[in-house]
């Protein structure tokens, strides 16, 4: 009695593993102005950052084309969650400087409410299908 019970419990785990999909990594990006990121898996369409963005990925980095020959690359862990932020800053010489930092969800949130966030994108950028705008709401 307990063989074909194991049996069957071995197949049901089994078939478990192999059902479950691989966690996505998301990344939202907060800009104003709006600015433009160039991946390595997409080197020719960019990713469109207008205020709040959200690029959900399989892929395990996120490498960004700065210049021609420069890439800066994220390393992301599977089923986490990253929130970046673009401030613009004024100096006392009346420089304006931009600045990407890594911030907490409420901040994120928070300084998108009071920036009066308007525009959302939702991109999915995949190992195999490239990059994919599944939802754009102004």
């Amino acid at each position: 009695m307990k063989t074909p019970f194991l049996i069957l419990l071995n197949l049901f785990l089994i078939g478990a593993a192999f059902g479950q999909k691989q966690a996505t990594t998301k990344l939202y990006f907060f800009s104003d102005p709006s600015a433009q990121l160039f991946t390595v898996s997409n080197p020719n369409e960019p990713i469109l950052i207008n205020q709040c963005t959200l690029v959900e990925t399989n892929l395990d980095s996120l490498g960004l084309k700065i210049f021609k020959n420069r890439i800066v690359y994220i390393h992301l862990e599977p089923g986490q969650t990253y929130y970046f932020r673009r401030i613009i800053s004024s100096h006392e010489s009346m420089l304006a400087t931009a600045t990407l930092s890594a911030c907490s969800e409420e901040d994120f949130w928070l300084n998108g409410y009071f920036a009066g966030m308007r525009t959302y994108r939702h991109y999915f950028l995949g190992k195999d299908s490239g990059l994919k705008l599944l939802a754009e709401e102004k």
